[in-house]
């Protein structure tokens, strides 16, 4: 279950650092919050013992051979992840204490902007252990710190404000400085992202018949409805506000973390697996997805495409559903439990198109 715990750290340290940019703007630029100190101190503790998640996997794999105390100093103190591991531990130690001994820690600023740098910090450490950072060095480190960065902003801004407003006031000083900021983030994760494949994944399609590639693919098709979520929630979100005093905005950002939260554990299942940098040797010593061969159990690379009339009839049943979640945005009965299932019927419809369009 290497990937919960991967996942569960991704939440951690996007809470952690949306949680501090929210304190750090003024009350009257957004709503009511009530995130308890508990929270972001379980968030400091969750990515200090998330993080030595995939340490313990060599550990427990060289343990046997050498003695699992052997095993824990060569890990720690020879290799990179291990030191990177040790520099993660102090920062967040040292958040730690900041947070428990000082109660309020959340409202002190001068609390507040070390302990966003000491964020920082940590991400960018998480940057420089990458498989990334590996292969390409500090360009590579850079590529990953910035997008792992921009996720952070975005995804713990919204985990931050959909699950803990208390009072939905002053959303349009929200917007006003939470939208640019959503779209600059958003911009560079896809910048970022597109990179990072260069260097890992350059047989993109041919990568779907294995369980990295299928996972990246799910990725990106839940970036679609969650793109839509965000227009809604940063534009179209405007007028229903102005018809409707009492319109719960609330609901809407919940139903984008939940797409979100989707995005981080197909991440999370990414990082269980060997990047494809040559699908070919990939596959000499990793099996094949289960799922690819049972849809076409012949295949092998390089993947020929070809458009067919069902995976024509799929692609366009999948635009319909796009056009579909705007609608039921705009719909005075709208719910963002509809938007959510839209989005979710995107995907799969989306997925097989491209699955019938491979072989």
């Amino acid at each position: 279950m290497g990937f919960l715990s991967e996942g569960l750290l991704y939440i951690c340290y996007a809470f952690l650092m949306g949680s501090l940019i929210v304190h750090l703007v003024p009350g009257n630029a957004r709503p009511g919050l009530r995130i308890p100190r508990q929270a972001v101190i379980w968030s400091i503790v969750g990515t200090m013992v998330l993080s030595f998640a995939p340490l313990l996997q060599i550990i427990i794999r060289f343990g046997s051979g050498i003695g699992y105390g052997k095993a824990l100093s060569t890990v720690l103190f020879s290799f990179k992840e291990g030191k990177a591991y040790l520099l993660v531990f102090g920062l967040c130690l040292l958040l730690l204490l900041t947070f428990m001994l000082i109660k309020d820690a959340l409202h002190n600023k001068k609390i507040l902007y070390p302990s966003l740098l000491i964020v920082l910090c940590i991400i960018a450490t998480f940057g420089y252990s990458s498989h990334l950072g590996a292969i390409e060095g500090f360009k590579g480190a850079v590529i990953q710190t910035v997008h792992m960065l921009s996720m952070a902003v975005w995804a713990g801004v919204l985990f931050a404000i959909a699950w803990f407003t208390a009072e939905a006031r002053n959303w349009d000083r929200f917007l006003k400085w939470f939208t640019p900021v959503s779209i600059a983030c958003v911009v560079l994760i896809l910048g970022s992202g597109l990179l990072t494949m260069s260097y890992t994944v350059p047989e993109y399609v041919n990568s779907w018949i294995l369980p990295y590639g299928q996972a990246l693919l799910m990725k990106h098709l839940l970036f679609v409805p969650i793109i839509i979520c965000g227009l809604c929630n940063g534009f179209l979100i405007r007028s229903k506000m102005k018809q409707n005093q009492g319109f719960a905005v609330i609901p809407w950002l919940k139903a984008e973390t939940i797409l979100i939260l989707f995005v981080l554990l197909f991440t999370a299942l990414m990082s269980q697996e060997a990047p494809p940098h040559t699908v070919a040797e990939t596959l000499q010593y990793n099996d094949p997805s289960a799922i690819f061969l049972m849809l076409h159990p012949e295949a092998g690379v390089p993947l020929n495409w070809g458009i067919t009339f069902p995976a024509a009839a799929l692609a366009g049943f999948a635009l319909l559903i796009l056009a579909g979640m705007i609608i039921s945005f705009t719909n005075k009965k709208a719910s963002p439990v509809m938007l959510l299932i839209l989005g979710f019927l995107f995907v799969l419809t989306a997925y097989g198109s491209l699955m019938l369009s491979v072989a």
